[in-house]
């Protein structure tokens, strides 16, 4: 793939480089802002071959290019862009409050979401390992195996501080050091005090007992570390005389970070955060799967705004607390839904030879196998409608087998194919999911065979 060409016939049909006023990129999406939306021209930018689709939110521009690809694509576009001296402004964030949070969150994880998703699944294959007896917890090697597989949940908090901080517009350096004082060995875990295994570190504070614990696994609290910690760095570079700004601000940020959040905000956070996962919990645990059925249903809407970042923070919530995860198979529902329905538009190009469509189709279908559905939803089942509503019942209908079974997953962050991986040491877990993965796909899958073949939908190009 010529990565090159596809940036330029991209920014050809934006408008040019002089039209661009912003441009990021996420996991699957290059996110752009134009100044003159009239100059874009959607119907070519969607005949060229990297772009699965493309999504209009608010301002934003998203060209759905998947995993990998986008990386690639930026890449060049920012070179591209670079080569001609023009500056780009920062992106703006715009929409509502609940949008431009949710973006904050997703902003801060999908740095880390590859961590996420390797953590998550080398959890799934200890857990087969161990059952299937192919690893000791008395052997040398499961503390090995514990190094590459825990590692990345233990520090999740300074990665996240590390993120955080370096979205607000902190020095990243600081983040890390923020986010290590977080789960210093030095402070209990809270859930090692809740079992009664440590003490809190006791203080005397104007004659109040105050206990002081780690706030290990809390992701709020490192994403509001980070935040507050790059305000107080900017403020303190402001105030701070010049001569000993570069030692002065980073001592007074640090330590001004760490009182706000151990003695004051970092409680609270905790506390909400218990709070969130609570209700979760008890949406999903509702009588025949309800709450299932409700968030299966709604997940794949998320994904078409990018909302749907800032809910890792309930997985990661579910395996800290409970050390299982009630979402991840909700999240597999979702996948697989949209995907049934795309492989109904394979069928129906075979059977009537629509020969140029369907190679398109079935590399959406792989993709959505594996837990990518922006190229499913914005190359078909979006653009057609009922096909997408199709897909969110058959997510519904999933999520809600899931949930009445209690079903749960040892991990995060891997759906459809790879999900299995973490149900491959449980025969029963693995029936239900690879059931439940057969409900969701089938019901999509007919109901838009039978609209495409109704409706006797052109699909020529």
């Amino acid at each position: 793939m010529d990565y090159k060409l596809s940036a330029q016939e991209i920014i050809e049909q934006l408008g040019g480089v002089e039209n661009i006023r912003t441009a990021a990129h996420c996991m699957t999406r290059l996110r752009l802002s134009l100044h003159d939306d009239a100059m874009f021209d959607e119907a070519k930018t969607k005949d060229i071959e990297v772009v699965k689709g493309v999504n209009q939110t608010g301002e934003q521009l998203q060209i759905i290019l998947g995993t990998g690809v986008v990386n690639k694509v930026y890449k060049e576009v920012m070179a591209i862009i670079n080569s001609t001296g023009t500056e780009l402004d920062e992106a703006a964030e715009g929409g509502n409050a609940f949008q431009r949070l949710s973006r904050v969150f997703g902003d801060v994880f999908i740095p880390i979401i590859p961590v996420i998703i390797a953590s998550g699944i080398l959890l799934g294959l200890k857990s087969f390992l161990l059952s299937a007896g192919w690893l000791s917890t008395e052997s040398a090697w499961f503390d090995i195996a514990n190094v590459i597989i825990d590692t990345g949940f233990a520090f999740l908090p300074v990665l996240v501080a590390w993120s955080a901080t370096k979205k607000f517009g902190g020095t990243p350096a600081l983040g890390i050091l923020i986010g290590l004082m977080l789960i210093a060995p030095q402070l209990p875990s809270p859930a090692s005090v809740a079992r009664g295994t440590a003490e809190p570190i006791w203080l005397d504070i104007f004659g109040y007992t105050y206990g002081l614990v780690g706030f290990h696994g809390s992701i709020l609290v490192a994403v509001g570390a980070g935040l507050l910690l790059s305000l107080a760095e900017k403020t303190f570079s402001r105030i701070v005389p010049d001569v000993i700004d570069m030692i002065a601000t980073p001592i007074l940020a640090v330590v001004t970070t760490f009182f706000v959040i151990f003695f004051g905000i970092g409680p609270i956070l905790n506390v909400m955060e218990g709070w969130l996962v609570s209700f979760f919990e008890w949406l999903f645990l509702l009588p025949v799967g309800i709450g299932g059925f409700i968030i299966g249903g709604l997940q794949q809407v998320l994904v078409i705004t990018g909302l749907h970042h800032a809910l890792w923070i309930i997985d990661i919530q579910f395996i800290e607390q409970t050390g299982t995860n009630l979402y991840q198979p909700i999240r597999n529902a979702s996948v697989l839904g949209q995907t049934g329905a795309v492989f109904a538009f394979v069928a129906y190009a075979y059977r009537h030879h629509y020969d140029k469509i369907r190679p398109r189709a079935l590399a959406a279908g792989v993709s959505g196998m594996f837990g990518i559905t922006e190229p499913v939803i914005f190359g078909f089942t979006l653009n057609y409608g009922k096909p997408f509503l199709f897909g969110c019942l058959g997510s519904a209908v999933g999520g809600m087998f899931s949930t009445g079974l209690a079903l749960s997953a040892p991990g995060m962050g891997a759906a459809g194919v790879a999900g299995i991986l973490y149900f491959l040491g449980d025969s029963a877990g693995l029936a239900l999911y690879l059931i439940q993965s057969v409900i969701t796909m089938a019901i999509p899958f007919v109901l838009t065979y039978i609209y495409l073949e109704r409706k006797r939908l052109d699909l020529s190009e």
